[in-house]
């Protein structure tokens, strides 16, 4: 699926934990440290190359909202 609207289209994540992207991305950079560092037991091998640090976050939310549409 696309990036579009993403905005719009919460819960996340396949048992919708989450309502904001935001917190899908925190999500993802706590266990991505924990797989690089080892410490994520059964976590996907791809969270190792995932490397976010806390400042990325807000600007990236932000671009993932400027992906919505402006419905009226």
């Amino acid at each position: 699926p696309s990036l579009r609207d993403l905005g719009h289209s919460s819960p996340f994540m396949h048992n919708g934990q989450f309502d904001r992207i935001e917190d899908v991305l925190e999500f993802y950079r706590e266990a991505s440290d924990l797989a690089r560092n080892g410490k994520l037991r059964n976590g996907a091998s791809q969270l190792r190359g995932i490397a976010l640090r806390p400042t990325d976050l807000l600007p990236l939310a932000a671009f993932l909202h400027s992906l919505n549409e402006d419905y009226q």
